[in-house]
């Protein structure tokens, strides 16, 4: 009942912001960037994430890839959603507007990055001295 519920009300939203997108005049862009990136992730991108999992499991063989794939997993969507700040686009309007200066992201992504490794390690650690099947 509840999921009816929810697509009876985020339907009508869906359709309302696709109505906004396409009725720009630059809606010929917006759609031309759809299809690419469904193109680009289905031709390139899916392809290139099966074998490095493939790869992993047989590397790693058992729930044990978890804890390698799910940090990387994040660290990758940290990185295609940020890009654009951590290499530095838009620097000088947000430094003209805030008085702030725009540096370091690149390097907290890492730390980021070596953060979620270090706490995928410690569950598998612990996970693995009390007896517990290592699984996420």
């Amino acid at each position: 009942m509840r999921v009816w519920l929810a697509h009876l009300i985020f339907l009508p939203l869906a359709a309302w912001a696709l109505i906004t997108v396409l009725d720009f005049r630059a809606a010929s862009n917006v759609v031309l960037w759809l299809v690419a990136a469904v193109i680009v992730h289905d031709l390139i991108i899916w392809p290139l994430y099966s074998v490095a999992d493939r790869a992993g499991r047989l590397a790693l063989p058992g729930p044990r890839i978890n804890y390698i794939r799910v940090p990387a997993a994040l660290s990758l969507l940290l990185l295609v959603v940020f890009w654009s700040t951590i290499r530095g686009k838009g620097a000088g309007t947000y430094t003209r507007v805030s008085g702030l200066e725009w540096d370091g992201y690149g390097t907290r992504w890492l730390l980021v990055t070596a953060a979620l490794f270090a706490i995928s390690a410690v569950v598998y650690g612990v996970r693995s001295r009390t007896g517990r099947q290592p699984a996420l």
